[in-house]
């Protein structure tokens, strides 16, 4: 079972992608902001985290920057209405991207994937 932090601030979706994990047999922890995330990453061993990319106050980009420095261990899934070239050119280093108007299967798949490296 793997922890999984989901960082986004519409709360439908968050809900969307914890009961998917949930039902995978993972934890899923919710975080609004990257505020709040950083609380939960300093609380829990997170083993990825579902990444948005616009959140008031702290974007995605910058986060990603704080989780490299402080949180190495921790992949990384960008998760955005961006196309995934978009994504790419925010954030260049992630572990992989997700575009939101993909199916939760393709999610799933790529969470699977990071999760068995």
């Amino acid at each position: 079972m793997a922890t999984v932090l989901v960082i986004d601030d519409e709360e439908k979706i968050r809900g969307v992608y914890a009961t998917m994990l949930k039902r995978e047999g993972h934890r899923a922890i919710e975080a609004e902001s990257a505020e709040a995330a950083s609380d939960l990453m300093l609380k829990h061993a997170i083993d990825l985290v579902l990444l948005d990319i616009n959140m008031a106050e702290v974007d995605g980009a910058v986060f990603y920057e704080i989780i490299r420095t402080f949180h190495r261990r921790a992949r990384v899934i960008v998760a955005s209405v961006y196309p995934i070239n978009d994504q790419k050119q925010l954030i260049e280093a992630a572990d992989d991207y997700y575009d939101k108007s993909d199916s939760l299967k393709v999610l799933l798949e790529k969470i699977k994937a990071l999760l068995n490296r």
